[in-house]
């Protein structure tokens, strides 16, 4: 049993140091790999991302969106497992062990955890208890976060990989959710809290917040046959209007 960390990274310079570090710091017995695509960032995040060249395989592409960049970096990785770290999130130490013995001793096909939500000072701001696995409540989330969940690389192929149709759709996470949990996947709550999700303006805008709520309707309408909604567990909160 392996693991690949996928870190997607655009123009996140000031936090893909630390996103790195928090991967190479980790305390396990179990074989993982790191590895880094850039999607064409425009500030110094290639020279930041150099200094662990030696630790990582690193691959830099055309600007393509999060959904291209994170499909051409699951198919460069060589683990039995992938979780994908955006690179302004960051892992505490016991990220690979306390998640991979999880899965090592469960029926589940993969697994996620508490966490700690921060800002850009990394001072925590609250801490996230998510509730038992539920695929309802998964549903009526709204939203599914990349960092933290880690998954059967093979489970991410029967669903179809991340959905290229629309580029930075802030929602790729969350219709992959939808689809491994439709093909009979069963998840695990780890929980511990075991990374740090940052909380900062790049989040969300007034502008993103509609194009956003639109892809959902679109999504929802066709997996799961229903209204999008959102719940209290959403990663920043959001509410619908009513």
């Amino acid at each position: 049993m392996d693991l690949s960390i996928l870190i997607t990274n655009y123009n996140y310079q000031d936090y893909i140091q630390k996103s790195i570090e928090s991967c190479l710091n980790q305390n396990t017995s179990f074989n993982y790999e790191i590895v880094v695509v850039d999607d064409g960032s425009t500030d110094n995040s290639i020279e930041r991302i150099k200094q662990f060249k030696e630790k990582i395989k690193f691959f830099s592409i055309k600007n393509s969106g999060i959904e291209k960049a994170s499909n051409f970096g699951i198919n460069k990785c060589n683990g039995e497992y992938i979780t994908r770290l955006d690179a302004d999130d960051f892992l505490k130490p016991s990220f690979i062990q306390s998640n991979l013995e999880l899965l090592k001793n469960s029926t589940a096909t993969f697994a996620y955890s508490n966490y700690d939500a921060v800002n850009y000072k990394d001072d925590v701001l609250w801490n996230m208890k998510l509730p038992s696995f539920n695929e309802i409540e998964i549903f009526q989330r709204g939203d599914f976060l990349a960092t933290g969940t880690v998954y059967l690389k093979s489970q991410i192929a029967l669903a179809g990989y991340f959905n290229e149709t629309t580029k930075n759709c802030g929602l790729e996470n969350y219709e992959l959710i939808i689809k491994i949990l439709k093909s009979g996947a069963v998840g695990l709550l780890n929980e511990q809290n075991l990374f740090c999700y940052r909380i900062h303006n790049k989040n969300m805008s007034s502008i993103r917040r509609n194009s956003i709520i639109e892809y959902g309707k679109k999504i929802t309408r066709l997996l799961l046959k229903t209204d999008y909604m959102t719940n209290r567990y959403h990663p920043y909160k959001l509410i619908l209007d009513a």
